[in-house]
């Protein structure tokens, strides 16, 4: 997320809208607070991952995925 900030800082600033300015800024500070944007719904790559990983289910994957997303609400 870091990264996309980066990406737009070489962007005249003055170019930049208000709002572009604090959208870029709250990504920033999503990656400061090590936090970073996730799917609502998993890919079935990561679907995969997360069963070989845990030797469980697709199904089980995907209520613990779910689980997780709720909790951080």
């Amino acid at each position: 997320m870091k990264d996309a900030a980066r990406m737009f800082q070489d962007v005249n600033e003055s170019m930049l809208s208000e709002r572009m300015r604090f959208a870029l800024n709250e990504v920033e500070q999503m990656g400061i607070r090590g936090l970073t944007a996730v799917p609502v719904k998993p890919t079935q790559e990561m679907l995969t991952a997360g069963a070989r990983a845990g030797s469980i289910s697709i199904e089980t994957v995907m209520a613990v995925y779910t689980a997780m997303l709720r909790a951080a609400d």
